[in-house]
């Protein structure tokens, strides 16, 4: 695998660099200016002043989302991948009190918001690019700000942040949780205009968060961790449909997600299992559970470790292996247990997960055989996970610092898997990054279909995605991800190379 680092770039924004949607645009923060960079090259192709009036420390930099596409209709099915965008591509800078927003390709146009009282704990784009959602300081308000009109709306007692609330795919119908008084509220609101469709009050001692299933058909609540395994279904319109809840000992629920195409909702439990429901009836398909031993030969433990001459590796251990664990005092108010991260790939096909008591481990499931087809062990504890956008089988680990060697602190690795690859990769960044702050954002490059585009589609032209393979056997598109710390970051393209048959 041949890889290719761009320059070294400073950043202002302790977040790094942000791609754009259809993965041509990096956008960052550089001193007081909004730098876009061509994704491929890394080349400036506009530079933005910022106001005055914005502190030198932002704390948000969002781009916009393409429309999400309306959930398949049966008898439909010749439009089903077809994605028409009529929204512009837009960049939102905030401090915590002042947000503008910037168009990608139109340099003179640009809104400023200020939201006043109570300043900003969370913003970004709502529904569309003509939306921004702030969630004020202490969470009094979340208000929706118009920015096709002059116009806004208030919606009281949020409980929480992102977690607790959702646009319905397709149709963005708003669905937002709420605690007025001594219960639990799930508020669901119109399209634009966002007035109160219907309030429903739940049943929960404290619900946690709330997610729509891929297709819009239902909204998944979770319920605290101290009621054991339950989890709230309702319908699109607010319809309790069904409770799934079984017993546990101790701490029961911690996350919840749900797969690409809806089929089916991971549940993570504080007692290191991870369950699968039906979008049927929501009955158990499986359970599985993460385990401090492997003795299973079908699982691939892949374990790092560090040469000599300080190059990474990994190496492939023979089962019985037993996993590096940690302990957490039960003084602990966050104990360091069960499953955190639970990661569905874009096909549906595979999901990580991380348990907590194993901060080490990368576990990676086959949802086909409904086994764990791979762990790999690193060296220090990994802070994200994250799977190709669009390349189902392609995942990306990124960890902190070995806080036990010296010599590791000062080579920062980013590690990718795939299904597809022998073995996993070790992808050493510049020295210059700092290890302990590191991050990664894929690059996926694409076209956003546009109507234009879809009459192609539809007339049956050969619309290829940019830097794809195509028929012809035009070469594949590299593989590209932002790497960086709180002040650089860098752009690295990775391209396969095809062994050479000889005929």
């Amino acid at each position: 695998m041949e890889e290719e680092i761009s320059p070294i770039f400073k950043s202002s924004f302790t977040q790094g660099a942000y791609p754009s949607p259809d993965g041509t645009l990096v956008a960052s923060i550089q001193e007081s200016r909004l730098i876009l960079q061509d994704a491929s090259t890394g080349e400036t192709k506009r530079t933005t002043q910022l106001s005055s009036e914005l502190s030198t420390t932002i704390n948000f930099l969002k781009w916009s989302s393409p429309p999400l596409s309306p959930p398949v209709v049966e008898g439909d099915e010749e439009s089903i991948g077809v994605q028409i965008s009529t929204s512009p591509s837009r960049i939102l800078v905030a401090d915590d009190q002042i947000i503008e927003i910037f168009d990608a390709d139109n340099e003179d146009w640009k809104a400023t918001l200020s939201p006043g009282f109570g300043g900003i704990k969370y913003v970004d784009f709502a529904a569309n690019s003509d939306e921004v959602l702030v969630l004020s300081e202490f969470g009094l308000k979340v208000t929706i700000w118009s920015l096709k009109i002059n116009f806004h709306v208030d919606l009281q007692h949020p409980k929480f942040g992102a977690k607790g609330f959702g646009y319905r795919p397709g149709t963005n119908h708003f669905a937002l949780l709420t605690r007025p008084v001594a219960h639990d509220m799930l508020n669901l609101y119109s399209p634009e205009s966002y007035a109160l469709i219907k309030s429903i009050e739940l049943p929960t001692i404290d619900a946690q968060a709330l997610k729509w299933s891929p297709d819009g058909r239902w909204i998944a609540v979770l319920e605290s961790s101290s009621a054991g395994y339950r989890v709230l279904l309702y319908t699109a319109n607010g319809h309790m449909f069904r409770t799934h809840e079984q017993p546990c000992v101790g701490l029961g629920l911690r996350t919840l997600e749900w797969s690409s195409d809806g089929d089916f909702l991971a549940l993570g439990g504080y007692d290191g299992s991870v369950i699968f429901l039906n979008n049927f009836l929501f009955n158990k398909v499986v359970e599985m559970r993460h385990t401090t031993e492997i003795k299973t030969m079908s699982t691939d433990v892949w374990s790092e470790e560090l040469s000599i001459l300080g190059e990474r590796h990994y190496t492939l251990i023979t089962p019985p292996v037993g996993l590096p664990t940690v302990e957490s005092p039960a003084s602990d108010p966050a104990p360091k247990i069960g499953v955190s991260v639970i990661s569905l790939c874009a096909d549906g096909t595979l999901v990580a997960t991380k348990d907590e008591r194993m901060p080490n481990s990368v576990w990676i499931w086959s949802l086909e055989s409904l086994t764990p087809l791979a762990i790999l062990v690193q060296l220090s504890q990994v802070k994200a996970i994250q799977w190709h956008p669009s390349r189902g089988d392609l995942l990306a680990v990124v960890c902190g610092a070995d806080p036990n060697s010296v010599s590791t602190a000062n080579m920062p690795s980013v590690y990718l898997w795939s299904r597809d690859w022998d073995y996993p990769r070790t992808i050493r960044v510049p020295r210059d990054l700092l290890a302990s702050n590191l991050w990664l954002r894929w690059i996926d490059r694409k076209k956003i279909k546009t109507e234009d585009a879809v009459e192609g589609v539809l007339d049956g032209t050969d619309i290829e995605e940019e830097g794809g393979r195509s028929e012809t056997g035009a070469e594949i598109e590299p593989i590209r991800f932002i790497v960086g710390d709180k002040e650089r970051y860098n752009i690295i393209s990775l391209v396969e190379v095809q062994p050479v048959i000889e005929e």
